[in-house]
């Protein structure tokens, strides 16, 4: 009997250490998962009051408002070049002179033969007011004189230009055309003598993409830079905006011209970097960007409050790359909800560790 009761009773004790380490282990188990899921970081940022500049940018190529490229009327050798590479200019100064000398000759032999037309025709125009000659022998003598003088005046004006003047006020651009060479007009490509530019006044020729071009309007503050003087920044307005499409591999284009305000140290073909001001916003209710969603309803934020998130329908206004204005929907203060996210790095206990393997 007392050997029956020694069994049962070491049977008890085994059934309680069972017990016993089933519920250690369903502890441990509990307490590992626990330590293992996912720790969930609220990023929040607040509403406040800033100062927001929206825009567009872009790439464009400086060149002068008033450019143009020196050739000449007529045929003729270069005797003389009166100017140098970016010479300063102005407007009637003479640029190249051409050999002239059997243009002066044709001049003369025209005025000759205008001088004779004209006696005979004075001295005919007479006589047939006396009915002394025919009607036609009158008429002869009008047309002759009147051809005279026609060619007298185009040698008059060949002459003339063998003297090619600046037409407007600028500086030289590249070198020009050396004496000894033979110049002639051409028809659809004239031979360029050289290139004189108004340096004073500016524009920039500038692409915007057809995502950005309804926010771009003429009288835009524009600034922009150039890499060859870095740190130093030019401003502009939008003059033009074409209404003609760009297309460059499938993506729309819409040239915009915009007048440089101070052009001092730029040069043609110069690449500008392009802000294009298209909207500004004083102390105006802020957001992050991030922050604002977007559902079928319209946009929102997630607003913290007293512990709980809640969804905010609102009304933006401008935007630029971080920040949106708020015109309704939030307060100055309040805490929005930017992203809930596990921590980098986090992990929890090792279960064979609190298993001791």
């Amino acid at each position: 009997m007392a050997e029956w009761w020694k069994k049962l009773w070491q049977y008890k004790i085994w059934i309680v250490a069972v017990l016993v380490a089933a519920g250690a282990a369903q502890f441990l188990y509990s307490w590992y998962q626990s330590s293992n899921k996912p720790a969930v970081t609220m990023r929040t940022a607040a509403v406040e009051r800033g100062d927001l500049t929206a825009s567009v940018s872009a790439t464009g190529t400086i060149a002068p408002v008033n450019k143009v490229d020196i050739s000449s009327k007529i045929t003729g050798l270069i005797v003389k070049v009166h100017i140098n590479e970016n010479d300063r200019v102005h407007a009637g100064q003479i640029l190249v002179e051409l050999d002239d000398k059997h243009l002066q000759a044709k001049v003369v032999d025209a005025e000759s033969r205008l001088a004779n037309a004209e006696a005979n025709y004075r001295r005919l125009e007479k006589l047939s007011s006396q009915g002394a000659i025919a009607v036609q022998e009158f008429d002869k003598a009008r047309m002759e004189y009147t051809v005279a003088g026609a060619s007298y005046s185009d040698a008059v004006s060949q002459l003339e230009d063998t003297v090619i003047r600046a037409p407007i006020d600028g500086i030289v651009i590249g070198k020009p055309t050396p004496a000894g060479q033979t110049v002639a007009p051409g028809i659809s490509t004239p031979m360029v003598l050289m290139t004189i530019a108004d340096m004073s006044l500016m524009q920039i020729d500038t692409q915007v993409d057809e995502s950005d071009i309804g926010k771009v309007d003429n009288g835009q503050k524009v600034v922009f830079t150039v890499d060859a003087y870095p740190g130093r920044t030019y401003q502009g307005v939008v003059s033009t905006i074409s209404h003609k499409a760009n297309i460059t591999q499938n993506v729309v284009y819409y040239n915009v011209v915009i007048d440089v305000l101070e052009a001092a140290g730029l040069k043609p073909t110069m690449t500008a970097r392009v802000t294009v001001i298209v909207g500004e916003a004083k102390q105006a209710l802020l957001a992050p960007l991030t922050a604002v969603k977007e559902n079928k309803s319209g946009r929102y934020v997630q607003v913290l409050r007293a512990g709980q998130t809640q969804n905010v329908n609102v009304t933006t206004g401008l935007m630029n790359d971080e920040k949106i204005e708020i015109l309704s929907g939030l307060q100055d203060g309040d805490q929005l909800v930017l992203s809930q996210a596990k921590p980098q790095g986090q992990s929890g206990p090792n279960m064979r560790n609190l298993m001791g393997r």
